[in-house]
């Protein structure tokens, strides 16, 4: 009997317990989340959630703050039925560490968190233009000999990744929209001519790829819909000045 009690007791003490739990937790109105739990510079950042209750055609309030306690972004974005979503791109000046995100909906709250590991980071130069290559270990691969090939639409890069000791290394390739592009789908990327499965996002201005880089790699290939020509705009207008140039002194030469 007194066992049957004590059981009584512990279980009803425990419903209270979970109630109370739940109530603390809903009680903010607000659950969200992030895409990636770790980002690089450069990333895309997408904060979604949902509002316990819609209230009124107000927006939600999102604010981000970075590790040493400024705001880094703020963002209002309205509801659809109660979810919402926020992004933005975490660009050169972020720095590593823990962000945490601050939303707010009338009187309902929650909050969020991510990481951002700022790594290393090295430039492919391609005509005017460059590609921003990150990661932890960067260093351990070179790039070089870039050429473009208008008639498939892509652009070569050698790679040297003889410094690995093994296995491969995450390379994140945040590439300009003017260098190589394919609206509408995805860049076809070839490591060594295999088809590699890379992770793609897409801001307003970039394609930002990631791809597992093997020790053997020798070269990646990267192919779009669009690229940029072989000559870019600022050798182009230097060739039309030499032509127009030639053909000034031509003339000139001609008339004397």
């Amino acid at each position: 009997m007194r066992l049957a009690i004590t059981l009584l007791i512990i279980t009803v003490l425990a419903i209270f317990v979970v109630n109370n739990v739940n109530a603390q937790v809903g009680s903010t109105g607000i659950i969200a989340t992030t895409n990636k739990p770790v980002y690089q510079l450069g990333d895309k950042v997408i904060i979604s959630g949902s509002v316990a209750k819609v209230v009124n055609n107000n927006p939600v309030t999102i604010m981000v703050i970075n590790p040493i306690g400024n705001v880094y972004e703020v963002g209002q974005v309205s509801l659809s039925n109660n979810l919402f979503t926020h992004d933005f791109v975490l660009g050169d000046d972020a720095s590593s560490g823990t962000y945490d995100v601050k939303i707010k909906y009338g009187d309902q709250s929650g909050k969020a968190s991510f990481v951002v590991q700022v790594g290393q980071t090295q430039l492919i130069p391609v005509g005017a233009y460059a590609i921003k290559v990150r990661g932890n270990n960067t260093n351990l691969i070179k790039y070089s000999d870039v050429s473009i090939s208008t008639v498939d639409n892509s652009f070569t890069v050698t790679v040297n990744a003889s410094a690995i000791s093994s296995g491969s290394v995450m390379q994140e390739f945040q590439i300009p929209k003017t260098i190589i592009d394919a609206p509408g789908s995805l860049l076809v990327v070839k490591i060594d001519g295999f088809i590699s499965q890379c992770v793609q996002i897409e801001t307003t201005s970039d394609r930002i790829i990631d791809c597992m880089i093997p020790v053997d790699a020798t070269q990646l290939q990267i192919f779009g819909t669009r690229v940029i020509p072989e000559f870019g705009p600022i050798a182009m207008l230097i060739l039309t000045i030499g032509v127009l140039a030639t053909i000034f002194l031509s003339n000139k030469m001609k008339i004397n």
